[in-house]
């Protein structure tokens, strides 16, 4: 991708990150954990993580992006240049990595998407809404027979905004359907707060388990929960930052972004806890809380086709702007390696996407997903934190931070990376490795 194809000086960045930070991981997975490690007991950890290390490692990766003006396949390499390191290998091969990771999240959101596609349409004709059972309905659309076609469909739907290049393809498609979320979820919530009984949700919600919250485990997943829902991989947010201009504030894109990642999570779950308890449903149903549980409630109120369509609309939107994100990593570093041009890398990676998800991820989203949160994205995690706050020139990093940002910024942010950041995040990895083998 030609340099002259960027972001918007201002703006661009903000919609482009927020959007793909804005995906499955707040609409889906966060509601999912909150139900599973305690309510409040899950929040409290996750934003603690998410206004610090999040924040950190997100001004770092979008930096080295800017730095390098390239993505994982050669941003890492270049910095390693930058070092006067002769031996580049460690760079290219984490690199790779990184673009491997992305293409694997990539995939198990190609089967998640195809179940929302089709839940959007049966919702907007009626079959989904009409079904007499949910859980029967999600059965047959995520069968083997049909999940092919839907997937298909799925990249189709994001190959046309990778086509229209970065600024005149993923950021005027993420400043439309980033409002539209936001819009939807709220009104949403809103709804949500006028159900029956729904002050028992709210209250599970406030009340937060301390058994949980002192569980080193909760603070593992919280941990593992805004990487995956912040973009953070030593990817996505390294492409994106090779495509911001060097007049665009860093900190404070990074700053917008982090709210609409917790502010989207929160208000996500304030719209699904509440309705589930609201109606006694099952809230451990899992990763099919969307798909089985939550369709039952909308059948139980007022218009409740209506919000259904609008429910899983939102989730579409918000889906989709994540998988562009990912796609993008990997069609970038084919055409910036390899020379394709971009349609062709288009092709081939949406063509590996689909086999993939075929092959591998279809029967096993639960454990790919669970593979993906709290082992393979934090490992790309703290691997980019790495190569930005140590092995980059600190006078190069600050230069970077700094650049676009009016106010001085001062030292510490460096060492913060360094310490606190990576630090944390080794600890907490090894920890869930060996809690891992442990279970």
């Amino acid at each position: 991708m030609s340099t002259k194809d960027s972001f918007s000086p201002k703006w661009g960045l903000v919609f482009a990150a927020a959007s793909t930070a804005v995906g499955l991981g707040n609409m889906w997975l966060f509601p999912y954990r909150v139900g599973e490690r305690g309510g409040a007991a899950f929040v409290i950890p996750y934003i603690i993580c998410a206004v610090t290390l999040g924040l950190i490692a997100l001004i770092g990766e979008v930096s080295m992006g800017r730095l390098t003006s390239g993505g994982p396949a050669t941003a890492f390499q270049k910095i390693l240049q930058l070092r006067n390191n002769k031996n580049t290998v460690p760079g290219k091969t984490f690199g790779w990595i990184c673009v491997f990771v992305a293409l694997i999240q990539a995939t198990s959101y190609t089967l998640i998407l195809s179940w929302v596609i089709r839940f959007t349409l049966g919702s907007l004709t009626g079959s989904a809404f009409n079904a007499v059972n949910s859980s029967q309905y999600y059965a047959a659309i995520s069968s083997s027979e049909h999940v092919l076609f839907w997937m298909v469909v799925t990249l189709i739907t994001a190959i046309i905004a990778l086509v229209g290049g970065i600024r005149n393809g993923i950021e005027k498609c993420c400043t439309i359907m980033l409002p539209a979320v936001f819009i939807l979820i709220i009104i949403l919530a809103i709804r949500v707060a006028f159900l029956p009984n729904v002050y028992v949700g709210y209250k599970y919600l406030f009340t937060p388990d301390w058994n949980y919250l002192f569980d080193a485990r909760t603070w593992m997943v919280a941990l593992g929960q805004v990487f995956y829902s912040l973009s953070l991989r030593g990817s996505t947010m390294v492409t994106y930052g090779s495509y911001t201009q060097k007049t665009s504030d860093l900190i404070s894109s990074a700053k917008y972004i982090v709210f609409a990642d917790i502010f989207v999570s929160i208000l996500a779950t304030f719209m699904i806890i509440p309705s589930v308890f609201a109606f006694g449903k099952n809230l451990n149903s899992g990763p099919a809380l969307l798909f089985t549980t939550l369709p039952e409630v909308f059948k139980s109120i007022p218009f409740g086709q209506s919000f259904m369509f609008s429910f899983f609309l939102a989730i579409l939107f918000a889906a989709l702007m994540s998988f562009i994100g990912q796609l993008e990593v990997v069609v970038q570093a084919l055409h910036d390696k390899f020379k394709f041009p971009r349609l062709l890398a288009i092709f081939l990676v949406s063509t590996a996407t689909v086999l993939l998800c075929k092959i591998f991820v279809v029967g096993n989203i639960k454990k790919v997903i669970n593979l993906l949160s709290l082992h393979l994205i934090p490992l790309c995690a703290l691997g980019s934190a790495i190569f930005f706050f140590w092995i980059t020139p600190k006078h190069l990093a600050l230069q970077e931070i700094q650049s676009g940002h009016l106010k001085p910024i001062g030292k510490w942010i460096v060492p913060i990376g360094r310490y606190a950041l990576c630090g944390i995040i080794l600890f907490i990895y090894i920890l869930n490795i060996l809690a891992t083998l442990k279970n």
